[in-house]
């Protein structure tokens, strides 16, 4: 008995021994916890808040009832509806009856940020059907979800900037479960939901359609097939001049497609060139069985998500729809171990380039809508900030270390790079793993905490 006891002490080998453990689970849900009180931008608050106009009884009115609470709506229903939806008991108690983002109690902000945090861990347990039902195991499997659970940018756009991209990963995962089941309805049917959450779906969706379908007019039926939700959203409020100002006056292609060269008349846009390349790459690309098919689909998704995060700008939080694919490339990769320790990398580029672009807003800033609030004084973020300690402020340096980063991922999760036994044994990496949770997560949260004690201390 004495022996049984001593046996299940808890030993310091056991944080860089395999394999998977409970207190690997602890320490993730423990970390996101953490990060889940103590960080939050505001934009889920103007999301969360204007959602309670539906709740009112504004439906086809929504977006111009929300100009004189919240100034406007940049999305299309659905996140809004999503939101609604689990506002109601909030509503009920009367803790939130008007749509606005000013003294809103910071309970309602945790409600609203509980949302998309359950469909994180979800979208985790998708990651895991989609392992099983490929051949990667099912030990195997739970590790790939535990690794996308705890991939550092993930955990930055969902515990720390507090967003719901989620949404979209969530209904992108839920396709890709039936593409690889070659149930293509719910395929299209997914990939349609998820855009219109976020448009980047589509870019996603076009070149898998295209990877197993090869007659033109399926593929120009099943295209239809797939915008409908969006068209049907649009048609619902198209009259709406608040809903076209909001919706159609965030224009994504600023940011997506703005990469380019001149030429005598006009401009060249590498994206839009790049894109048709791995549009036609993927429909010239015979899949010979289901292994095949996993590869390309995963490879070709890795392409287009450079092309999105590689060679445009984006928002912090958007970075997250990258993740399950670079997650599920790495595990069936001969250098599962080098990507783990390129994801700190990225993660470390990530922050610095984070903190001197959206300078007093992705920053300290993100703790004055976390729990310790009524600690930060004007000392907070003035005296040492997280600029101050990233002394690296080279922003096209550390931009074109990212879009690195994304090539790397592009090129180097190629088929010929991948394992033909998709359940080979990362055991002896999981060390790397753990490695990158934490240190990824401690790169961001560590210099937050530093800037709070010194501003109290000075």
């Amino acid at each position: 008995m004495k022996n049984k006891i001593i046996k299940n002490k808890f030993k310091l080998s056991d944080l860089i021994d395999p394999p998977l453990s409970k207190l690997d689970w602890l320490l993730f849900f423990i970390i996101a916890a953490i990060c889940f009180i103590t960080f939050q931008q505001p934009d889920l608050i103007h999301t969360g808040g204007s959602s309670i106009a539906y709740l009112n009884g504004h439906i086809l009115d929504f977006y111009d009832y929300n100009v004189q609470y919240v100034g406007g709506n940049a999305y299309l229903p659905s996140t809004y509806i999503m939101f609604a939806i689990w506002n109601i008991p909030i509503y009920l108690l009367n803790i939130l009856t008007l749509p606005g983002m000013r003294n809103v109690p910071w309970i309602a902000i945790m409600w609203f940020k509980l949302l998309p945090s359950i469909f994180y861990i979800i979208s985790g347990y998708l990651i895991y059907k989609i392992g099983v039902d490929n051949g990667i195991g099912i030990k195997k499997s739970k590790m790939m979800a535990f690794i996308f659970l705890t991939a550092p940018l993930a955990i930055f756009s969902q515990f720390i900037f507090g967003q719901y991209d989620i949404f979209t990963v969530f209904f992108i995962l839920l396709g890709l479960y039936f593409y690889f089941k070659n149930d293509m309805w719910k395929f299209i049917i997914f990939f349609g939901i998820a855009m219109t959450f976020k448009y980047f779906a589509l870019l996603i969706f076009i070149p898998l359609l295209l990877l197993k379908e090869k007659n033109i007019l399926k593929i120009l039926r099943n295209g239809l097939l797939a915008a409908l939700p969006l068209l049907v959203e649009i048609l619902i409020y198209f009259k709406s001049t608040a809903f076209k100002s909001g919706v159609f006056g965030f224009n994504a292609k600023n940011y997506l497609f703005n990469a380019g060269f001149e030429t005598t008349y006009t401009s060249i846009s590498i994206v839009i060139v790049l894109f048709m390349v791995i549009v036609a790459w993927a429909y010239f690309t015979k899949i010979v069985d289901d292994k095949s098919l996993f590869k390309w689909s995963i490879y070709f998704s890795n392409i287009v998500l450079f092309l999105i995060f590689g060679l445009s700008m984006w928002h912090p939080q958007w970075l997250i729809l990258a993740v399950p694919f670079m997650v599920i490339s790495a595990i069936i990769n001969k250098h599962f171990d080098t990507f783990m320790i390129i994801d700190i990398i990225l993660m470390l580029v990530f922050t610095i380039f984070t903190v001197n672009f959206f300078v007093n807003n992705v920053d300290q800033q993100l703790m004055y809508f976390g729990i310790f609030k009524n600690m930060l004084n004007s000392n907070f973020g003035t005296v040492i900030s997280m600029r101050s300690i990233f002394i690296i402020n080279d922003q096209k340096l550390i931009f074109s270390t990212i879009t690195g980063i994304f090539l790397i991922n592009a090129i180097f999760k190629h088929p010929k790079y991948m394992i033909d036994k998709f359940d080979e044994s990362i055991d002896k990496h999981w060390g790397l793993v753990r490695l990158r949770f934490l240190l990824g997560v401690a790169i961001w949260v560590i210099p937050s905490f530093i800037v709070l004690f010194v501003s109290l201390i000075v």
